[in-house]
């Protein structure tokens, strides 16, 4: 019996969109060893196991628990409801989607900033002393179940269009790689492309020790939320290439053990004994050094 080509292509997709991201994975990997930006990173010990420890940790929960935003917005689909599914025009549901998502992604992400319960999961993401590729593997597992309940409660209300939500969260995972990528693009295309799409250099930005570069810098994949909502923040070439990277000490100790930062958010931190840790207003410890760090070359 011979399948006809368009169920191939359908059956196909899935795996289509998996080595097109794991292609993007290798090529940025070996572009970060001839382009990086920062060529003499700061790396705490056994980061990478770390950063991968926690990745496949996420992984295997996903199999396991496959609680997710298509799902979600299949059933809706199924159901007849959330918002667009109601409006009996797809092109116009589809393009809704992607634009709301990217807003839900930038707004959960201050969230995670600000709120003091989320932040102690997050915060594992920022420990990275280092940003490159690995780094977008750097997520708790009890941060990737809590958003995944969230975005799948969204996604039901919104009634979110199930193919765009595909793209977008294909695309949203290679973003993902691609922005924490160690990659010195050239300013004649990083500049124009972040004006629309989050690049590396934009986004190591939000990974630096200096609280209120922390705080910016939230989209991650569409660049111009943060224009419109106040959070955007550039820094010139010189700054950009002296950033520090983590939450200074004690957070930066542990950075490298994968069993120090699971058990972290159950941990009541030195900073926060001290008044400090409250979502992301924590003790900058270190924003003297990071200053003083940012110099002109001799």
């Amino acid at each position: 019996m011979i399948v006809p080509v368009f169920l191939w292509s359908a059956a196909a997709r899935p795996w289509l969109a998996f080595g097109g991201i794991w292609l993007l994975f290798l090529v940025v990997a070996v572009l970060e060893r001839i382009r990086p930006v920062h060529a003499d990173p700061r790396e705490s010990k056994d980061r990478l196991v770390a950063n991968f420890g926690l990745g496949l940790a996420n992984a295997g929960i996903a199999l396991a628990l496959p609680l997710s935003a298509v799902a979600a917005a299949e059933w809706a689909r199924r159901s007849g409801f959330g918002l667009l599914n109601h409006i009996g025009a797809p092109l116009a549901a589809a393009a809704a989607t992607i634009l709301l998502w990217s807003l839900l992604n930038y707004l959960l992400h201050r969230a995670a900033h600000g709120i003091p319960i989320l932040w102690r999961l997050h915060r594992v993401h920022h420990c990275d002393t280092a940003v490159d590729l690995s780094t977008g593997f750097r997520n708790h597992p009890g941060e990737a179940l809590v958003l995944a309940a969230l975005r799948s409660a969204a996604a039901i209300l919104l009634g979110a269009s199930v193919p765009a939500l595909v793209v977008y969260e294909t695309i949203g995972f290679a973003f993902e790689l691609w922005t924490h990528a160690n990659l010195d693009l050239p300013a004649a295309v990083d500049r124009p492309l972040r004006w629309i799409l989050v690049t590396p250099a934009m986004h190591h930005v939000h990974h630096s020790a200096y609280r209120p570069e922390t705080d910016s810098n939230y989209s991650d994949v569409l660049s111009f939320w943060d224009r419109l909502f106040g959070t955007y923040c550039e820094l010139d070439e010189i700054a950009l290439r002296t950033l520090r990277f983590g939450l200074g000490e004690p957070h930066d100790a542990g950075a490298g053990s994968l069993g120090s930062q699971i058990l972290a958010p159950f941990r009541r931190s030195q900073a926060g004994e001290e008044g400090g840790d409250i979502g992301a207003k924590r003790i900058d410890r270190i924003a003297a050094l990071h200053q003083h760090e940012r110099r002109q070359p001799e």
